[in-house]
């Protein structure tokens, strides 16, 4: 990952897509079609971006559907790579034995490697078996940058706000990352939900980033940054008044 990513590469779909020819899916095993509910915004939206030389960082993989679709369509150019972060142990809502039966996950990691052994450029993959814990602080300290980040690992918000926050860090000016889950309710606790997370990372960063909301997806281009920090000349006016404090 040491050669320049093209910086320039920015998800925006032109006013009249052109079609384009999709490889055969049919060859994969997916238990879930999960990824098929989003596809059609995915050919859309990363139109401008085939054929470019791309770094695209998964957080996230589970039996490969987006991995193998980035695989097919992404990564034609000779020094574009990929980057997929995965327990292969499913999230906090598959622990329980009914949900390990269900998702079948001790064959995970096997259905995941078989799917993207099918695709053309699986060797420009790199497959990192961890926690995106570990994983990203390893790539920042690698000094890894990427063009396009999928978030799409735990479900639970404040490790979501985690993945966002250390991946914009990663993430070029122009590049996109796009957070899975934003009409995902699982839990019916706000606090557990990705969407509250998603939304305070968006106010957070909002300075600079563009959003784009599809089905079920935020998709997010990071700007330079356009709201410089003015300081408050009023000593008075230091610490919020504490009837608009939040509620915790």
């Amino acid at each position: 990952m040491n050669s320049e990513p093209d910086r320039n590469a920015q998800i925006s779909a032109p006013p009249e897509s052109p079609t384009i020819s999709a490889p055969d899916r049919n060859r994969f095993t997916f238990q879930y079609p999960w990824f098929d509910e989003i596809r059609a915004d995915w050919e859309k939206l990363t139109i401008p971006l085939r054929g470019k030389k791309l770094h695209i960082l998964e957080v996230g993989s589970f039996e490969g559907a987006s991995t193998t679709w980035i695989l097919d369509n992404l990564m034609s150019h000779a020094e574009s790579r990929m980057t997929a972060i995965d327990t292969f142990e499913g999230g906090m809502e598959h622990q329980d034995q009914d949900q390990v039966h269900k998702y079948d996950l001790a064959s995970l990691e096997d259905r995941f490697r078989s799917n993207v052994l099918k695709c053309e450029h699986v060797d420009k993959l790199r497959v990192m078996k961890a926690t995106s814990d570990g994983a990203l602080l390893d790539l920042r300290r690698e000094g890894a940058r990427f063009d396009l980040i999928y978030i799409d690992a735990s479900h639970v918000a404040i490790d979501v706000l985690h993945d966002a926050v250390i991946c914009w860090r990663m993430l070029n000016i122009h590049g996109t990352m796009i957070f899975d889950d934003f009409g995902w309710k699982g839990y019916m606790e706000d606090c557990y939900n990705p969407r509250i997370a998603i939304q305070s990372f968006l106010q957070c960063a909002t300075q600079e980033l563009e959003s784009k909301a599809t089905e079920g997806q935020m998709w997010v281009t990071k700007v330079a940054n356009r709201i410089p920090a003015t300081p408050n000349p009023d000593p008075a006016l230091y610490y919020w008044d504490k009837g608009l404090a939040v509620k915790l």
